[in-house]
């Protein structure tokens, strides 16, 4: 990758090593994996001022639930603290709902706030339809307000965000059912053969440019095809190659502030390689370069 076009930004990244409540196994390693694989250092060594910051709920035992949107709380007032530090914060995480707390540090009055969503699955299941269990296959849907809207309530700076201001990308693994539910919503969503397309992907950013401020960028990093190696365990073919992510993140920068992002659902036990961490790291360099703090928006 090139230099940084625009000079130096100060980051802060957040380390969030939790999978459905239980730390640094399955999913919940990736972040501490990135971490240790010089996260930081590659970011400074492109001009960044980084601040990293561990996150952790309370100690002892708590439901998945619980520790799910305590982590959304703390992830919601570190972000906080970053915007006014004039920091672009970048989370790393286990699980996907957690872009919740992000978002939630991002509000403010009068700020509207879009989402951009890359995931090889919809995560727009509700714990009516989901009989999985899987509180992380519902995370955009409380995103949107759809389910878990008490819970998602105590979130401080929480509001749900309206549905016409997300695009889903790439989302392929779905059941009929899911893609009925999709089909029916107000988001936009891109398929993996119209994410590839640079022309249905700045038709999409166009229109949802004309109705935000600034965008959140999530990856769950399974968007990816898994030639270039599996995710985590929901890998799921026809994904995008690594240019095509970052195609997205440019086109998306090239028309309205990119202010934070997160990149989730990195399982290094189904990386035997280290192909995916090596593309998560190119990534987060790549938001790094792009992303603009809130606070000049």
């Amino acid at each position: 990758m090139t230099d940084a076009p625009d000079g130096r930004r100060a980051v802060r990244l957040l380390i969030a090593p939790y999978d459905s409540g239980h730390a640094d196994t399955r999913m919940g390693a990736g972040p501490t994996a990135l971490d240790r694989a010089g996260a930081v250092d590659r970011l400074r060594a492109r001009g960044h001022v980084v601040r990293a910051q561990v996150l952790a709920p309370s100690p002892g035992w708590q439901a998945e639930l619980a520790t799910a949107f305590e982590l959304d709380r703390l992830v919601a007032d570190a972000v906080a603290r970053s915007r006014a530090s004039e920091e672009v914060p970048v989370l790393l995480a286990g699980n996907c709902n957690t872009t919740l707390g992000v978002l939630a540090g991002l509000s403010g009055p009068g700020r509207r706030i879009g989402l951009l969503w890359l995931d090889a699955h919809g995560d727009f299941n509700t714990p009516d339809e989901d009989t999985s269990g899987f509180l992380d296959g519902q995370g955009l849907a409380i995103v949107v307000g759809r389910c878990w809207r008490a819970l998602a309530a105590r979130v401080p700076g929480f509001t749900p965000l309206p549905e016409r201001d997300v695009v889903l990308v790439g989302a392929r693994d779905l059941s009929s059912a899911q893609v009925d539910v999709l089909e029916r919503s107000d988001l936009t969503w891109l398929r993996p053969e119209q994410a590839r397309r640079p022309a249905d992907v700045a038709a999409a950013l166009d229109d949802l440019a004309g109705r935000v401020d600034a965008v959140h960028f999530h990856v769950d990093l399974d968007v990816h095809d898994p030639s270039i190696a599996p995710a985590n365990g929901y890998a799921a073919p026809d994904g995008l190659s690594a240019a095509d992510v970052v195609r997205v993140l440019d086109l998306a920068a090239a028309r309205v502030p990119v202010v934070s992002a997160t990149l989730a659902s990195y399982d290094p036990a189904h990386d035997v390689e280290g192909r995916m961490r090596e593309t998560a790291l190119a990534l987060l360099e790549a938001v790094a370069d792009r992303a603009t703090p809130l606070s000049t928006v």
